[in-house]
């Protein structure tokens, strides 16, 4: 591309993986798409506790933190929702080359804790090229987060195979 007779070079390259399309996929599988109500199932559980015995026994997941549960009771967090985290961090590909590289993933909170955090699970984000580290991260981001805002802005369409 030239304009004014330069040719504009970007100054980093970056692939951007679409969200909305792995997480369809997920739902394929009967057994997946079961353990993908995890999150609503044990959320249940605890305002069943709550109700109960006014109080929350053992915190051992998002689903037991009280901002989770706002947002539960709130609405802002419905049944059918998908929760999730974002996570990047930088990766040196080769021990004896500087060809670092920037990765970012999406993990499903809606899963079990001890399957989340799983390899087959996680969803890959985007990959920024080294070999030095990104200047501006948020315009990396932009793409996937612009693609996660439409999605949140229309609904995903998902055929629940369970």
């Amino acid at each position: 591309v030239t304009t004014h007779g330069r040719s504009k070079v970007p100054a980093k390259k970056f692939t951007t993986i679409p969200l909305g399309p792995q997480l369809q996929a997920l739902y394929r599988d009967p057994d997946l798409a079961h353990q993908m109500r995890y999150l609503h199932e044990r959320m249940q559980q605890i305002i069943a506790e709550l109700q109960d015995t006014g109080s929350i026994s053992l915190v051992d997941d998002i689903t037991a933190g009280w901002d989770y549960l706002g947002a539960v009771l709130d609405g802002d967090i419905r049944k059918d929702d998908i929760v999730l985290m974002v996570s990047l961090d930088g990766a040196q590909l080769y021990e004896s080359k500087q060809s670092d590289c920037w990765i970012y993933i999406w993990v499903i909170l809606n899963l079990a804790p001890n399957r989340r955090y799983k390899k087959v699970h996680i969803c890959p984000g985007g990959f920024i090229l080294g070999p030095n580290k990104p200047k501006n991260i948020d315009s990396f981001l932009f793409v996937g987060l612009h693609h996660l805002a439409a999605l949140q802005r229309k609904g995903l369409c998902i055929w629940d195979a369970s």
